[in-house]
C-alpha cells in the first residue's frame, strides 16, 4: 500500500505525478471512470461542487494541484472522501491516463453481459480515463468517489472485474442499495 509520504514523493513541485514514477493501476482490479475532457487536469472546484451537491459528500485531495501550461500525459491524486452518512470515507488512490482499446473493449464486454446499451458508446467518446482503486471488494469509498468522478467527467464507469457499466444514476442507486430500474 502506497503511504502518503511515499505518494507525495512522487510529485513535481505543481503536484502533478512526475512521469514514469507510478505504474498504471491494473485496470481489472479498479473501477474505471472514462473522461470526455481532452486531457487529464482534474477541475477540482467542479468536483467538490458535484460532490456536496449531488451525492451531500465533501471531497478533495491530500495534494493540491496546479496544472499550469501543459497538460500531464499521466496523473494520479489521493483523493479524500467524506459521506453524509459515513459509509463512504477515506483515501483512495485515482489515476489518469490516455484511454487505450483494452479499456473500450472491457466497456463493451461489462455492457454486453448486464445486457444494456448506450454507455459503451459514450466510453468511445472519451479519450481518457481514471481509475479509482478500491481497498476492499465492497469498497463504498472507492465507488462514491468514481460516482462523483463520472458525474464531472461525463461518462461510464467499468467496475473491477468489469462485471458492470454503470452512468451516475445506477452508481448512485448502487451506493443506496437500491437496483437499477434499468435491468
Amino acid at each position: 500500500m502506497l503511504t502518503e509520504e511515499a505518494f507525495r514523493d512522487l510529485l513535481d513541485a505543481r503536484g502533478v505525478l512526475r512521469p514514469g514514477a507510478l505504474a498504471a493501476p491494473d485496470p481489472r482490479r479498479a473501477y474505471v471512470i472514462f473522461s470526455q475532457g481532452r486531457d487529464l487536469r482534474l477541475d477540482v472546484e467542479a468536483i467538490k461542487r458535484q460532490a456536496e451537491q449531488f451525492f451531500t459528500t465533501k471531497i478533495g485531495l491530500t495534494v493540491d494541484k496546479h496544472y499550469g501550461g501543459a497538460a500531464p500525459e499521466v496523473d494520479a491524486a489521493r483523493v479524500v472522501v467524506s459521506g453524509g452518512d459515513g459509509t463512504a470515507s477515506g483515501t483512495r488512490l485515482c489515476y489518469g491516463r490516455a484511454a487505450v482499446p483494452s479499456d473500450l473493449i472491457a466497456a463493451e464486454e461489462a455492457e454486453r453481459a448486464i445486457g444494456t446499451y448506450g454507455l459503451a458508446l459514450l466510453a468511445k467518446r472519451c479519450p481518457t480515463i481514471w481509475t479509482v482503486v478500491p481497498e476492499s471488494e465492497v469498497d463504498r469509498a472507492a465507488l462514491t468517489i468514481a460516482a462523483i468522478l463520472a458525474s464531472t467527467l461525463l461518462g461510464p464507469i467499468v467496475s473491477p472485474g468489469g462485471q458492470e457499466i454503470l452512468g451516475v444514476r445506477s452508481a448512485r442507486l448502487k451506493l443506496e442499495g437500491r437496483a437499477s430500474p434499468y435491468r
